[in-house]
């Protein structure tokens, strides 16, 4: 069962939810949730939260990976990383923000995980290899001069936040390139950074 669409139905099908119901329980639309389950819209990360919030014994690696079996294994100890969805990191540019001082919106718990925090992705412009929807996992990276050229990092500067890949400038070590499929390159000074974190793990919400 890879599309994540099909273990939601599956899901809702063993709690004997309807849509009328899950829509009053989770507190989305109606017309929204069908819209979801029912036809082709893609499965939105406010459904995906409530189900992890209400139902704590699903496993989220069943849920999001479609690893292991719905019911968690209560004695497989998870770390819980903070999710922010209410702060989406754009593959475009976006408002910056101050991760230390952000409270999360919950917690994602998946075996192996490598990530110190999750977030969800708006913006199209790291597509195929990034989707709009999908949910990110970052580690934070120690020194600028650390970049992998051509993986993907979250950048943050004073005004803005971002997933591009990253190269550095050959002629000049203060800049480095920031690169997508379908957003002009561009560079930026180090020096205009605050804080950069590399993206180790993609949840994709839509297939």
């Amino acid at each position: 069962m890879n599309d994540i669409k099909e273990r939601v139905v599956s899901l809702l099908m063993s709690k004997k939810l309807s849509v009328n119901r899950a829509s009053k329980m989770f507190g989305i639309p109606q017309r929204t949730l069908n819209r979801q389950v029912n036809e082709d819209g893609k499965i939105g990360m406010e459904l995906l939260y409530a189900i992890m919030d209400y139902f704590p014994e699903i496993s989220p690696a069943w849920l999001l990976l479609g690893e292991g079996e719905m019911l968690r294994d209560e004695m497989a100890a998870l770390p819980n990383v903070p999710f922010y969805s209410d702060l989406p990191v754009s593959a475009g540019v976006r408002d910056a923000y101050n991760p230390a001082a952000e409270k999360p919106t919950g917690y994602i718990s998946l075996p192996s995980q490598r990530a110190e925090c999750y977030f969800p992705v708006v913006g199209t412009s790291m597509e195929p290899e990034i989707h709009e929807g999908d949910i990110v996992g970052v580690v934070r990276v120690d020194s600028l001069n650390e970049i992998s050229p051509g993986s993907i990092y979250l950048i943050l500067t004073n005004d803005s936040r971002m997933i591009k890949q990253c190269y550095p400038d050959n002629e000049n070590d203060g800049v480095m390139w920031c690169v997508s499929p379908n957003y002009p390159s561009f560079p930026i000074n180090k020096c205009d950074i605050t804080a950069l974190y590399r993206v180790v793990n993609r949840i994709v919400t839509y297939y």
